[in-house]
């Protein structure tokens, strides 16, 4: 341990300043930030710490603890910092200076989710004026409820699942309270192609903050570049599910506004896909899954009756990872039966491939290699029969998707190759 790291250790409150980009937003360039001695076992996710790694000191987010370690990662970074230990860490950020005006993290999150929570009231309100058949998928209000208090970082979007007869008029009321269609494509020529449209994102900018609605016109968990892939998954079972999702809603209050959101059941099923159509990483959304469980503390027969959606649905092989990872990171208390009911006979064509038990729920992926990672998922993963399964590659939606892909790689490579 060296002098400076030392003499650091010994101080109480601590100046310290920011560089680069990897906490952006909440952490810009040249900010200030104060942090304080903290014991450890009070250390919680999603605090801002400072510690020491290879010689350098680095303000990050917790996002995973256990009683030994903690794994941090930049808000804006890809990759995690890997496994941080006590001895390393100085302390935890408690306020921030910009601009010669000192204010405390929590005091951000708390103004951006106010206004985050007062927009959505607005068009849920809107939406319930007009009739609109729709439910919250996840988002501010599932937070609050779930969690009982604002968040402890900036808020990303909001998924609305919306009945597609209704779509155009939550669309123009989105329109109407000033916000923008977001061009989500991988290109214009690759939206043309597309034979159906799952989902549109709308954002607008409140006090500098970026607020986002996410539209879904059915439940999302496959390519939502790509349109039809029915030799994957049939089409009539995403629409059944979509038409269940938006039959079985029940009423939740927050600050008494009333909200649609979905059963029990049907939650603990989108949270799960979710993590599939993310590749099965992102700590914080096991987090909030594991804690939309404990709350729920729920019976046997409920998980029976989950289970049973699950085979009903064909959905075995996207949802056991999950669970598997959710009992080993977080200790998620289910019933051992759950598991073995929805694990897939087939599940040896995807681990031959990939041990996903040694994945890295905790890196995130460019968006192209994202996108490929879960197609190759998709693919391994479809209850379809193999020889169904190569159908796929006779849609020109996916041929032309490998094609720009490619293509898109080889550039990147160009690029590298003439950097000096």
């Amino acid at each position: 341990m060296n002098k400076t790291f030392k003499k650091l250790l010994q101080l109480k409150k601590i100046p310290l300043k920011s560089q680069g980009q990897s906490m952006l937003p909440i952490l810009q360039p040249n900010d200030t930030v104060y942090f304080k001695k903290i014991p450890f076992p009070k250390i919680k996710i999603n605090d801002l710490i400072v510690f020491k790694k290879k010689n350098q000191l680095i303000t990050h987010r917790v996002i995973y603890k256990t009683k030994k370690y903690l794994i941090t990662k930049g808000d804006n970074n890809p990759n995690s910092d890997g496994k941080i230990y006590p001895k390393q860490i100085l302390g935890k950020v408690y306020q921030i200076k910009r601009n010669g005006q000192i204010f405390k993290p929590e005091t951000l999150y708390l103004i951006q989710s106010t206004h985050y929570f007062s927009e959505i009231v607005k068009i849920k309100n809107e939406f319930d004026k007009e009739n609109i058949n729709y439910v919250f998928l996840k988002g501010l209000p599932l937070h609050l409820y779930f969690e009982g208090s604002h968040p402890q970082r900036l808020y990303a979007d909001c998924d609305v699942l919306v009945d597609k007869k209704d779509f155009e008029k939550a669309e123009k009321i989105l329109f109407s309270f000033g916000y923008q269609k977001a061009d989500t494509s991988l290109s214009s020529f690759q939206e043309k192609l597309q034979d159906k449209k799952v989902e549109n994102a709308y954002w607008k900018m409140i006090n500098g903050f970026s607020v986002v609605f996410d539209l879904h016109l059915e439940v999302v968990f496959m390519m939502t570049q790509i349109g039809k892939l029915e030799p994957l998954y049939p089409q009539k079972l995403i629409d059944k599910l979509t038409e269940n999702f938006l039959k079985t809603k029940r009423k939740i209050k927050i600050n008494n506004e009333e909200f649609l959101i979905l059963n029990t059941c049907f939650l603990i099923l989108y949270l799960s896909l979710h993590l599939f159509h993310h590749n099965f990483t992102g700590a914080f959304r096991y987090d909030f899954l594991d804690k939309v469980i404990r709350k729920n503390k729920l019976s046997i027969n409920k998980w029976k009756d989950i289970a049973l959606i699950i085979n009903k649905y064909q959905l075995q092989n996207f949802i056991y990872p999950v669970f598997s990872l959710l009992k080993k990171y977080y200790q998620t208390l289910f019933p051992p039966f759950f598991l073995k009911t929805i694990k897939p006979t087939s599940f040896i064509n995807f681990t031959n491939f990939i041990n996903f038990k040694n994945l890295n729920i905790f890196n995130d992926e460019p968006r192209l290699k994202a996108g490929t990672r879960r197609f190759v998922y998709l693919f391994l993963l479809s209850p379809s029969p193999f020889w169904k399964k190569l159908l796929v590659f006779f849609n020109l939606q996916v041929v032309f998707a490998i094609l720009l892909v490619g293509w898109k790689r080889i550039k990147s490579l160009i690029l590298l190759t003439k950097t000096p």
